[in-house]
């Protein structure tokens, strides 16, 4: 075996310590998952998931050398094909060109040059990744990739000590115009293009949902005429910080 893929075990469980320290302080509930995980010896997707968002590759390294997992079956995010291409694509994202390599199968070709990090850069648009859509009912055209314009609205108030206007507040209007067409889409808002964009992502905390999980929570309600309680309301909420899913993220979940 090549030296540098040899992964001691004084590393490994040096670095398995800092990765738990790192997820106890994202997040307890992801500490406690992922201790269990490291007592069964289970290196799976959310391990993986974790060790290459804080870049450190001697655990995928580990689980990938001794076969613990199987890059090339289904992850459980179901944006992406594969559990490779999911990891690929967070490497991407932290810029991680050491375990973009190894994934890629380029340890060999390593280089930290400015060549290589323009390639993940340019590379950045993988097909499997989540692409949002809103279509722009004038011109048919994805306004999340051709762009779109918002307003912003200032209010103004004349400064005695300064002897000039000066800006007091602003405001993000609520509406927007496709830049394809220059038309008002009257059924978009700031707001609804943003938690598209995040879909995946709990909007507040801003954790991925697939690893953290969700939480469904059920109103009861008193039927008179059954003389019983029934469902008569479902909400999903983010395992971390309890915040609700909204109606675009609990369409992309089939919830």
């Amino acid at each position: 075996m090549n030296i540098k893929n040899t992964i001691t075990p004084e590393k490994l469980n040096e670095d398995i310590d800092s990765l738990s320290k790192n997820l106890y302080l994202e997040s307890p509930d992801l500490w406690i998952d992922f201790s269990d995980k490291m007592g069964e010896n289970k290196f799976d997707e959310m391990v993986l998931f974790f060790a290459t968002k804080y870049k450190y590759l001697s655990i995928v390294k580990h689980a990938v050398n001794n076969n613990l997992i199987n890059l090339d079956s289904p992850s459980k995010n179901k944006a992406f094909k594969s559990i490779r291409e999911h990891l690929i694509s967070i490497a991407k994202q932290n810029n991680n060109i050491e375990i973009y390599n190894f994934l890629t199968n380029n340890i060999d070709n390593f280089s930290s040059s400015e060549s290589s990090s323009n390639e993940i850069e340019t590379n950045n648009t993988d097909k499997s990744s989540y692409a949002p859509k809103f279509i722009c009912s004038h011109c048919n055209t994805n306004i999340l990739d051709t762009g779109y314009i918002s307003s912003e609205e200032t209010t103004y108030k004349y400064s005695s000590q300064l002897n000039k206007l000066v800006s007091t507040s602003k405001n993000t209007l609520d509406t927007i115009i496709c830049s394809n067409c220059k038309n008002i889409i009257s059924t978009a808002s700031p707001k609804l293009l943003e938690s598209l964009c995040t879909v995946q992502n709990c909007s507040k905390c801003g954790l991925d949902l697939t690893y953290t999980g969700i939480i469904d929570k059920v109103k009861m309600s008193y039927d008179k005429n059954l003389n019983k309680f029934i469902n008569s309301k479902t909400s999903y909420h983010c395992s971390n910080c309890d915040n609700e899913l909204n109606q675009y993220q609990i369409d992309h979940f089939n919830l």
